[in-house]
């Protein structure tokens, strides 16, 4: 067992498990420092299952909750031979986020279990963050209770920060890849907001020949707007994260390369 989570290294065959060492005793109070617990852990509210299950853990000498995820694997069992499992691409991608200084998770554990390269069960382990609520919950709940002024300013603000990382991630040839608003979550501190990216096992780095990248990410985070604003406001903030030096003709391009992506599987309300 090691506690290195700072640099992820292929296992082919074996048990792996990393546990930061801040967290080590926390996560042997629930028998997690045992490798043979992570298989059939169940404890804490499940937020998910079948396939993939997420379990939130309250513990009750930590402040904030942790949140297990684990991936089996029975159906097609070669899909990960030679290949990172979705937990340990999810770390990866955490740490990518963390070097361009977009706000994400800290993970505390990782879990592989593979036979002669076949990827059996995967888990990570996360520190949830205090006074957070997902993009879409804190739009309708918060956002739009705001006074008018209040709301405007807020709403900037977050757009501003956001586009921000996103042409960051971007530039540097990261993408998330399954950027929908309940993958964003909003911390408030005081009376300021920031976006924190979460929840991207599907995350990749590609440098060049990247476009459609650009337009996956992109059209994961116009779905859930489209319940909200019109199409000139989502043209505009395509102009945002286009910045100013980009031409009409290129953000009418992606704009259509957008709407062409979204229309394979239209959000309710799409119009094409």
């Amino acid at each position: 067992m090691s506690s290195n989570l700072s640099l992820y290294r292929y296992t082919f065959h074996g048990t792996r498990l990393n546990i930061d060492p801040k967290y080590f005793q926390s996560l042997s109070k629930l028998g997690l420092n045992n490798p043979l617990i992570w298989p059939i852990f169940n404890d804490g509210v499940v937020l998910s299952s079948g396939t993939t299950t997420c379990l939130k853990v309250s513990q009750a000498s930590e402040q904030n909750a942790i949140y297990f995820k684990r991936y089996r694997y029975t159906k097609n069992i070669w899909a990960f031979f030679l290949r990172r499992s979705k937990a340990a691409n999810e770390l990866v991608n955490y740490q990518r986020f963390k070097k361009l200084q977009i706000p994400t998770l800290d993970v505390i554990a990782l879990y592989e279990q593979r036979v002669l390269g076949r990827l059996n069960t995967a888990c990570i382990v996360s520190q949830g963050l205090p006074n957070t609520l997902q993009l879409d919950d804190f739009y309708t709940d918060v956002l739009l209770k705001m006074p008018k002024k209040v709301r405007q300013e807020t709403l900037s603000s977050i757009k501003e920060q956001f586009f921000s990382q996103l042409k960051r991630a971007h530039g540097a040839g990261v993408f998330h890849l399954d950027l929908k608003w309940r993958n964003i979550l909003i911390q408030q501190s005081g009376e300021s907001y920031t976006p924190i990216w979460i929840d991207c096992p599907r995350g990749t780095h590609r440098r060049y020949f990247n476009y459609r990248l650009k337009v996956a990410d992109l059209s994961g985070v116009s779905r859930k707007a489209l319940v909200f604003f019109s199409a000139p406001q989502l043209y505009r903030m395509l102009r945002e994260y286009l910045g100013p030096d980009a031409s009409k003709a290129e953000a009418r391009k992606l704009f259509s390369d957008i709407s062409k992506h979204l229309s394979r599987r239209p959000p309710k309300g799409f119009l094409g």
